[in-house]
């Protein structure tokens, strides 16, 4: 249990993951979403002799598939260095979290390499920082977004994955067409979609085909749903059990009025510094 007082002292190395996927720069795509799939990550360090040179996530690859560009290439044939962030920011173990939580929401990403002088020695992330607010009893609504998007079972998943990218989004609800909630979908879903697509479908086929993507195919069912009054803490614990990036907050028919997702919980732990 983290006693909340305590989470402004609460240094870096005391919550930072020490056994994290790392690939070489000149891996391909497909070895490093394998790895991220073997540890259950949305992300993966690129090393080079050692030493980081970047950071390939789910967002990255999303960014890269479904566009022209890479439409006739199969992820085996593509490498992580085309694909990752070139010297990620990065943090001192002995940094405290809240400081983290600032980077993090200021420039927009969901982790931080951990450095000790030039060595890397873990990567902490917004999964890591949202962990600190498991036991807090403040209502949901006092940390929810209630400015929200929502899919459509019959959106395409492109639309899903510009939706995503133009509004820095990583979990959209799902609803039916009486705009009740039956899922959700994440970056992971899009990224893993996408993947999979370019490795099963043929190159001529696939301008033709990725239109028949829909979010009913890939979408995950019962989210966390829980109403505005819900324990934080709560919400956080569910989450993080069933590994969900956000929870949707409904009123009483079931309709979102809001959701809470880790960047919104990292940008509360940011304002605790």
């Amino acid at each position: 249990m983290v006693e909340y007082e305590k989470i402004p002292s609460i240094k870096v190395k005391e919550i930072m993951e020490t056994d994290f996927p790392k690939v070489d720069k000149n891996d391909t795509l497909y070895h490093a979403v394998k790895i991220m799939d073997k540890y259950g990550y949305d992300r993966v360090v690129v090393v080079e002799h050692g030493k980081i040179v970047g950071i390939a996530t789910k967002k990255d690859i999303i960014m890269k598939l479904g566009t022209q560009r890479t439409r006739n290439i199969t992820p085996s044939r593509m490498h992580v260095s085309s694909f990752m962030t070139p010297n990620p920011l990065t943090i001192s173990p002995e940094e405290l979290v809240v400081k983290a939580a600032k980077i993090m929401v200021d420039k927009e990403i969901s982790s931080l390499p951990v450095l000790e002088g030039e060595d890397l020695v873990g990567l902490v992330t917004k999964k890591n920082i949202a962990k600190l607010l498991e036991d807090l009893e403040i209502p949901v609504r006092d940390v929810m977004s209630s400015t929200m998007t929502v899919l459509k079972l019959t959106d395409r998943v492109l639309h899903a994955r510009q939706l995503m990218l133009s509004n820095n989004l990583t979990f959209i609800p799902v609803v039916d067409t009486d705009g009740r909630v039956i899922g959700a979908i994440s970056i992971d879903e899009v990224a893993d979609a996408l993947f999979a697509f370019h490795d099963i479908v043929p190159a001529k086929h696939r301008k033709e085909r990725i239109m028949h993507l829909l979010v009913s195919d890939v979408m995950r069912l019962r989210p966390p749903k829980v109403p505005p009054t819900a324990p934080l803490g709560e919400v956080v614990r569910e989450m993080l059990n069933k590994e969900y990036r956000g929870a949707i907050i409904v009123d009483n028919d079931e309709k979102p009025v809001g959701v809470v997702t880790l960047t919104d919980l990292t940008e509360y732990v940011a304002t605790l510094g």
